[in-house]
């Protein structure tokens, strides 16, 4: 099988030693994504609604360099640092997904990489053929 990585700004990917993103075969999985600027720096600290929508951001540029958009993502998992950010947080997925939603699930957590992040997001996608007539 053949595998394929993109990765991005973040300061953390070299660090670690990780990719941003990677496609096995049809498969497209994604880490955990915060919102961060083109210098790695956290981008609106604080505010759930603008690093939701970046973190999907992100993670769509990524993907698209592996061929596909983000109708084509089957799942997301989101981490947040307080429950109550909810409501921002689902209304900057639902702009984002319109149309065509994917599985997903919430859940609160202790922290994230630095205290400015209020959201981290990983993805799976899939890139094989839409049907049969493709």
């Amino acid at each position: 099988m053949e595998f394929q990585r993109v990765f991005s700004a973040a300061p953390w990917e070299s660090q670690a030693c990780y990719c941003r993103a990677l496609k096995a075969g049809d498969t497209i999985l994604m880490g955990g994504t915060v919102a961060f600027d083109d210098q790695g720096k956290p981008f609106k600290p604080g505010d759930a609604y603008a690093q939701t929508l970046r973190c999907l951001e992100i993670i769509e540029a990524s993907i698209k360099q592996l061929g596909v958009d983000r109708t084509r993502i089957t799942a997301t998992r989101m981490y947040t640092t307080d429950m109550d950010l909810w409501p921002k947080i689902a209304k900057a997925h639902k702009e984002f997904f319109e149309g065509h939603p994917p599985t997903t699930m919430l859940l609160e957590v202790g922290k994230l990489i630095l205290p400015e992040y209020v959201i981290e997001i990983e993805i799976q996608a899939y890139a094989g053929k839409e049907s049969d007539n493709d």
